[in-house]
């Protein structure tokens, strides 16, 4: 088990298993550590490049998504215990484009009845997902989604199911909200993998003692 302070101060998670944390800006270091991961999850015979491909670029498309969000923070799981690999990524940032009116407040219950007001009027992808967390001082919704990707890799075709869970938090004593973005190219057992991803999101913490 890893304790790991992202770059947004208040925000902790304790990550289970090895991770790799990576500065979204380090294209050198982000393809490394994916071409890690995916030899170490499928293996390096030449007969798994395809579903060595097909990690490689579900991780790749964390990277690249985490870098266009401008990421403040980018993990990379290689495995949750010893034996047991699993690729999955996972990215903190403040969104932009999201803002509260001043007349809400700042308290946790309005920020997000405000926050899931928006979701209703943008039609937000996922919507029909939302699911409620909390952990102390700040409420969370959880909205993931299902995709398919076509991968090919050595004259092979594969598709591939991508599960993205983004978690929405409130920021205690604020009318910001921050979201950490996980997903994983494990998108044929979404059930199993969202509850590891509850459990990441609710061993999380926002440290307030520096304020």
């Amino acid at each position: 088990m890893t304790d790991v302070d992202t770059a947004l101060p208040t925000l902790k998670f304790r990550l289970p298993g090895t991770w790799y944390a990576i500065d979204p800006r380090d294209d050198d270091a982000a393809r490394r550590a994916v071409d890690e991961i995916s030899r170490a999850v499928v293996g390096p015979a030449d007969d798994a490049a395809i579903a060595r491909g097909r990690v490689r670029v579900a991780l790749q498309d964390a990277v690249i998504a985490a870098q266009r969000a401008g990421a403040q923070a980018l993990f990379l799981c290689r495995e949750v215990a010893p034996g047991m690999p699993t690729p999955a990524a996972l990215t903190v940032h403040v969104p932009e484009g999201v803002s509260m009116s001043p007349a809400i407040g700042a308290g946790a219950d309005a920020v997000m009845a405000a926050l899931e007001e928006s979701f209703r009027l943008l039609a937000v992808p996922g919507l029909d997902t939302a699911h409620r967390l909390e952990i102390p001082g700040s409420l969370i919704v959880r909205l993931h989604t299902v995709t398919e990707q076509t991968i090919e890799q050595g004259g092979e075709t594969a598709v591939q199911r991508r599960l993205d869970a983004r978690y929405w938090c409130t920021m205690p004593g604020s009318k910001q909200v921050l979201l950490v973005d996980l997903s994983t190219p494990l998108g044929d057992i979404p059930g199993v993998m969202l509850g590891f991803f509850d459990a990441i999101i609710g061993a999380a913490y926002f440290d307030t003692s520096s304020r």
